[in-house]
């Protein structure tokens, strides 16, 4: 069997001796000098740029980093520009929300852009999974599309670039994930002091004063104290949010429309009686973003009488039975009676604290709105 074997391997060999010594005429067609050189040896090039927040300290970034790329592309001969494309205000770990960047892949793949320049991994992706994939498909199109990485100087065209990158993007995720390790250890260690965060813009009933303190937003607690009302008096929450509209009182987000979920939301909320239960969710992960109800994976933390009460833990506590045992609700004769004078104020957003005028406002109740 070994001498088979042997004489096998001694025939392979001698093939192989053979096909040096016979002289074959073999045809070379030279590699392109630049696979991604188009007919005019012009490159159209595009530009990625992204800034994670709104804030004026990176606002000035954002825009250097616009014109600098344009004045870079447009310096260079063998460039022609093929756009410049800037998201602000979203994060690199997930490209789902970055309408610019999907908008710049999407033109890759019409063809449109043959490389792409960026500042560094980072500001191109922080997710190992989207920026792997992403340089991947980019290089198998049809038309192969560079990632031109700035400050480590790299094309990812380059032969050797795929191990570089894939280092490059692990670090990148390791980092991301410290910065998100690192963040919510700060908020439980908030919420083990009983310092809660706690947005407004969508609470109804409460506001922020100019230290950040949450109080009570006189005339949207009316609004709760009608729901909370009406519910214990026998009415259902489809009448109540009928009522809402018909008096023309606009969701805490600004919309017309009342759903019965919103009306069962503000029932349910324990907000209004004081107390604030901190991390109802969590978030799964730092990339995809989800959150996660908490049904006791992660501990829970209530802070009693964190924030001023619009309605008494005795009015709450019925409310919460009738909730869970409708049955027991009884119509009552007693009237519950409509906000007279609805205040509607912006709660974020640059027009912060400015008041929504109603047209059917008289002259009398527009004084008494602004005195």
């Amino acid at each position: 069997m070994s001498d088979n074997k042997s004489r096998i391997m001694t025939q392979k060999q001698r093939q192989i001796s053979n096909a040096f010594e016979v002289k074959r005429n073999v045809k070379i067609i030279p590699a392109k000098k630049d696979i991604i050189e188009n007919q005019n040896n012009k490159l159209h090039v595009a530009a990625y740029c992204r800034v994670s927040t709104f804030d004026d300290s990176q606002s000035g970034s954002f825009e250097l980093q616009k014109q600098s790329y344009l004045e870079k592309i447009n310096a260079n001969p063998n460039w022609i520009l093929a756009g410049i494309y800037a998201d602000q205000g979203t994060s690199g770990t997930s490209t789902r929300k970055r309408t610019q960047f999907m908008k710049m892949i999407e033109d890759c793949r019409q063809g449109k852009i043959d490389l792409i320049l960026v500042k560094s991994v980072s500001r191109f992706a922080r997710n190992q999974l989207d920026f792997i994939g992403t340089s991947r498909e980019l290089k198998s199109l049809p038309h192969p599309v560079g990632i031109y990485i700035e400050d480590i100087n790299l094309n990812t065209l380059d032969t050797n670039s795929e191990f570089i990158l894939g280092i490059l993007a692990i670090v990148a995720q390791g980092e991301s994930e410290q910065k998100s390790a690192a963040i919510t250890w700060s908020i439980i260690e908030r919420f083990k002091k009983g310092l809660p965060i706690i947005p407004t813009h969508n609470l109804l009933g409460y506001t922020k004063d100019k230290f950040g303190r949450v109080i009570i937003d006189k005339s949207e607690s009316k609004v709760v104290k009608f729901i909370y009302d009406s519910y214990i008096n026998g009415t259902s929450v489809t009448e109540i949010a009928n009522q809402l509209m018909k008096r023309k009182i606009s969701t805490v987000t600004g919309l017309e429309r009342w759903s019965n979920s919103s009306i069962y939301r503000i029932l349910r909320n324990e907000k209004y009686k004081g107390e604030v239960v901190m991390q109802k969710t969590f978030t799964v992960d730092c990339f995809s973003h989800k959150s996660r109800k908490n049904n006791g994976e992660k501990t829970q933390y209530i802070l009693e009488h964190g924030i001023p009460s619009i309605i008494s833990d005795k009015k709450w506590e019925l409310t919460q039975k009738l909730l869970k045992y409708p049955n027991c609700k009884s119509k009552s004769t007693k009237v519950i009676s409509m906000p007279r004078l609805y205040i509607k104020r912006i709660k974020s957003g640059k027009l912060r604290n400015y008041i929504v005028l109603d047209p059917s406002w008289k002259p009398k109740e527009i004084k008494e709105v602004f005195k």
